[in-house]
């Protein structure tokens, strides 16, 4: 019996292709959050981090959300050194000792040093 509720989809004998697809997206968003508001004095101190790790060559931790759809996303984290700032794209470069990745400062969250 245990089998049965493990497997949901293959234990029934019929079930329409798009009510699978809708069912595997409700939960799905399940697991999404919504963006968060981050006020503007914390918004103003990441930027002056991120622009300070630049400068002095220090590592910082900066968590940010990745949007999956319509609002809602993830939150992801890394650490690492700010290389380069694209003041045109409003994006900058955090490079790690195994990975390089460019952030769009929109969607900083924190940034701890």
């Amino acid at each position: 019996m245990a089998k049965k509720i493990d497997d949901l989809f293959g234990s029934m004998r019929m079930i329409l292709p798009e009510y699978k697809a809708e069912i595997q997206r409700m939960s799905a968003d399940r697991d999404l959050e919504p963006r968060p508001n981050v006020d503007e004095a914390d918004f103003d101190e990441a930027c002056f981090r991120i622009y300070d790790s630049t400068q002095y060559d220090y590592a910082i931790t900066v968590k940010w959300f990745r949007e999956m759809r319509r609002g809602l996303g993830v939150f992801e984290t890394d650490w690492g050194v700010v290389k380069e700032i694209d003041a045109v794209r409003k994006r900058f470069k955090l490079v790690s000792d195994w990975d390089a990745k460019w952030i769009r400062i929109e969607d900083v969250v924190s940034v701890t040093k």
